[in-house]
């Protein structure tokens, strides 16, 4: 993958919990636009967990026919292999770039537990698979040695998405790794220092309500300009830390609505901003320069 930013997509819902199909091509339509390398559907800001099994589908054959050839990954998280298998035969017919899966994230997993776990579910498609290291919600932490013994074991293994750069390092000095194996950047708030180690693919979901600040940022790099490359990644993470003030999901939602990407993007029951708060959000977005003053793209 080439490099650049790789968004977690936004799943727009209405309020059945109903997949909103247009909403969703807007939303990748602008991502392209923007210079987006891949898109990641359905992942934990995708709440693909929260939502109803007969939606993933839908939503990621969205996705496939809408991305115009850029990669597309799935999100296939679940508790058990049974239950990813099951997830990935449903989309197995879909040209997806792979499946992306989380260890198992009810319980706490041993090491061994969860390559068993990645093992199994990889077996399960014919599509590439990458691992999710989400360690906040699994309980589980993927590690440095887990990776290579995995690398070893599942010859669909494709890559990871981490935010632990520590792994990434090592990882980009190891020989046995593969030179194609993908390594998508998640610590949003060092992703310039990482950028500089060649890791530079990052991916968040912050990244899909700031597509003009993450083409602005990706071009800062490219050009090595640090500074300008700094301040538009501060802009990312200070609407993150806003959105964390003010209630992450309710905050996204709102986010996303004044984008113009119509539906809810939280799980069904969380709340939605107060007026007032909107206004905040909004401001925040036309001051990072995301929408003009009258919140239009």
């Amino acid at each position: 993958m080439k490099p650049g930013y790789v968004p977690a997509l936004g799943t727009p819902l209405d309020a059945e919990g109903n997949f909103l199909a247009d909403s969703y091509r807007r939303q990748i339509r602008d991502q392209i636009d923007a210079g987006a390398v891949g898109l990641l559907c359905m992942g934990s800001m995708g709440i693909q967990a929260f939502l109803r099994s007969s939606i993933c589908p839908q939503v990621a054959r969205t996705a496939v026919e809408a991305a115009q050839g850029i990669p597309v990954f799935v999100g296939a998280m679940d508790t058990s292999i049974a239950r990813v298998r099951e997830r990935m035969r449903e989309m197995e017919s879909l040209d997806v770039a792979g499946f992306v899966l989380t260890a198992p994230y009810y319980s706490p997993a041993s090491q061994q537990q969860m390559i068993t776990f990645f093992k199994g579910a990889a077996e399960g498609t014919a599509h590439k698979v990458l691992l999710y290291d989400l360690p906040g919600v699994t309980q589980s932490k993927i590690t440095y040695e887990m990776v290579l013994q995995m690398l070893r074991e599942i010859p669909n293994l494709a890559g990871i998405k981490s935010a632990d750069l520590q792994m990434f390092r090592r990882l980009k000095l190891n020989l046995e790794v593969p030179e194609d194996f993908i390594m998508v950047y998640s610590g949003l708030d060092t992703f310039d220092i990482a950028y500089h180690w060649g890791i530079t693919n990052c991916l968040d979901g912050m990244l899909s309500c700031t597509p003009k600040n993450s083409k602005a940022l990706f071009d800062a790099l490219a050009a090595g300009d640090k500074a300008t490359a700094a301040r538009h990644l501060n802009a990312i993470v200070a609407l993150r830390d806003l959105f964390v003030a003010h209630d992450l999901w309710p905050s996204y939602t709102a986010a996303m609505n004044v984008l113009g990407y119509a539906g809810s993007y939280g799980p069904d029951y969380t709340g939605v901003l107060a007026s007032s708060e909107t206004a905040v959000i909004r401001s925040a977005l036309a001051e990072m320069g995301e929408i003009d003053g009258e919140g239009s793209l």
